[in-house]
C-alpha cells in the first residue's frame, strides 16, 4: 500500500495491489484517513490493481492514441 498525502490539494491518494484490497476495507480505511484531514472537503481517492496484463494494455491505449493523434 502506498499513501499519497495531498491534503494541501484536497485529497489523498491510496494504491493498492489486488492483495491488499482483500486485505484492507476501503471503508474503514476512508474513514480513518479523513479523521485527521482538517478540511471537510478533503477526499480519499483509491487506485486499485487489475487482472489483465498491464503491458498488453498500454501497448493498446498507445498503439490507439497513436490512431487518433
Amino acid at each position: 500500500m502506498e499513501i499519497d498525502d495531498n491534503r494541501d490539494k484536497g485529497y489523498i491518494a491510496v494504491w493498492l495491489t489486488n492483495e491488499e484490497q482483500k486485505l484492507y476495507d476501503q471503508s474503514k480505511l476512508t474513514s480513518l484517513l479523513l479523521s485527521k484531514a482538517e478540511s471537510p472537503k478533503c477526499k480519499v481517492v483509491f487506485f486499485l490493481s487489475g487482472s489483465e496484463d498491464l503491458c498488453r494494455n498500454t501497448e493498446g491505449l498507445l498503439l490507439a492514441n497513436l490512431k487518433n493523434a
